[in-house]
Protein backbone atom coordinates (compact mmCIF):
# COMPACT_ATOMS: atom_id res chain seq x y z
CA UNK A 1 0.00 0.00 0.00
CA UNK A 2 1.18 3.41 -0.60
CA UNK A 3 1.72 5.58 1.96
CA UNK A 4 1.96 9.94 1.46
CA UNK A 5 3.77 11.00 4.93
CA UNK A 6 2.64 14.38 5.80
CA UNK A 7 4.79 16.54 7.91
CA UNK A 8 1.89 18.60 9.40
CA UNK A 9 -1.89 17.42 10.32
CA UNK A 10 -3.10 18.81 7.23
CA UNK A 11 -2.33 19.40 3.85
CA UNK A 12 -1.93 23.00 2.01
CA UNK A 13 -0.20 23.98 -0.74
CA UNK A 14 3.76 23.90 -0.48
CA UNK A 15 3.48 20.93 1.94
CA UNK A 16 5.77 18.24 1.29
CA UNK A 17 6.20 15.13 2.37
CA UNK A 18 7.54 11.48 1.94
CA UNK A 19 5.87 8.49 -0.11
CA UNK A 20 6.38 5.02 0.93
CA UNK A 21 5.15 1.51 -0.50
CA UNK A 22 6.41 2.35 -3.58
CA UNK A 23 9.67 2.62 -5.08
CA UNK A 24 9.34 4.70 -8.58
CA UNK A 25 6.64 7.02 -9.92
CA UNK A 26 6.06 4.40 -12.63
CA UNK A 27 4.83 2.45 -10.13
CA UNK A 28 1.74 4.79 -9.14
CA UNK A 29 0.14 4.62 -12.51
CA UNK A 30 -2.94 6.72 -13.41
CA UNK A 31 -4.37 5.97 -10.30
CA UNK A 32 -3.74 4.79 -7.17
CA UNK A 33 -5.33 4.29 -3.82
CA UNK A 34 -3.56 5.37 -0.73
CA UNK A 35 -3.64 6.41 2.91
CA UNK A 36 -2.28 9.78 3.98
CA UNK A 37 -0.64 9.63 7.29
CA UNK A 38 -0.66 13.00 9.53
CA UNK A 39 2.49 13.88 12.22
CA UNK A 40 -0.15 13.71 14.71
CA UNK A 41 -1.13 9.72 14.11
CA UNK A 42 -4.39 10.42 12.12
CA UNK A 43 -5.16 9.10 8.84
CA UNK A 44 -7.33 9.55 5.82
CA UNK A 45 -7.91 7.19 2.84
CA UNK A 46 -6.99 9.03 -0.30
CA UNK A 47 -5.88 8.28 -4.47
CA UNK A 48 -3.70 9.95 -6.76
CA UNK A 49 -4.70 10.28 -10.04
CA UNK A 50 -3.50 11.48 -13.36
CA UNK A 51 -5.18 13.17 -16.02
CA UNK A 52 -4.04 15.82 -18.82
CA UNK A 53 -0.50 16.07 -17.98
CA UNK A 54 -1.43 16.68 -13.74
CA UNK A 55 -1.89 14.10 -10.74
CA UNK A 56 -4.67 15.37 -8.38
CA UNK A 57 -4.94 13.36 -4.79
CA UNK A 58 -8.18 13.18 -3.36
CA UNK A 59 -8.25 12.77 0.12
CA UNK A 60 -11.44 11.59 2.30
CA UNK A 61 -12.60 13.72 5.65
CA UNK A 62 -10.35 12.82 8.82
CA UNK A 63 -9.97 13.98 12.60
CA UNK A 64 -6.95 15.41 13.65
CA UNK A 65 -5.84 13.36 16.86
CA UNK A 66 -7.10 16.95 18.67
CA UNK A 67 -10.69 15.95 17.44
CA UNK A 68 -10.47 18.66 14.40
CA UNK A 69 -12.75 17.65 11.68
CA UNK A 70 -11.35 18.30 8.25
CA UNK A 71 -12.64 18.38 4.98
CA UNK A 72 -12.85 15.91 1.69
CA UNK A 73 -9.98 17.74 -0.62
CA UNK A 74 -8.91 17.64 -3.83
CA UNK A 75 -5.30 18.69 -4.15
CA UNK A 76 -2.65 19.34 -7.69
CA UNK A 77 0.32 17.30 -6.24
CA UNK A 78 4.24 16.86 -7.78
CA UNK A 79 5.43 13.57 -6.78
CA UNK A 80 9.35 13.64 -7.57
CA UNK A 81 12.09 10.65 -7.16
CA UNK A 82 15.43 11.79 -5.59
CA UNK A 83 17.90 9.37 -4.07
CA UNK A 84 15.66 9.13 -0.80
CA UNK A 85 13.19 7.68 -2.86
CA UNK A 86 9.22 9.71 -3.43
CA UNK A 87 8.70 12.57 -2.55
CA UNK A 88 5.27 14.60 -2.81
CA UNK A 89 4.59 18.67 -2.85
CA UNK A 90 0.98 20.11 -2.75
CA UNK A 91 0.87 22.63 -5.63
CA UNK A 92 -2.56 24.20 -5.44
CA UNK A 93 -6.17 23.24 -3.99
CA UNK A 94 -8.07 21.77 -6.68
CA UNK A 95 -11.71 21.29 -7.74
CA UNK A 96 -13.66 18.02 -7.17
CA UNK A 97 -13.54 15.76 -9.76
CA UNK A 98 -16.08 14.84 -12.18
Amino acid sequence: MMILEASHTHLYPGHRGKISGVVRIADIGTRHDCVVEFVDGSAAVASIVESGGERRLRVDAYRTAAGTRIAAKHWLVRVEEDTDGLNFRILAKATAER
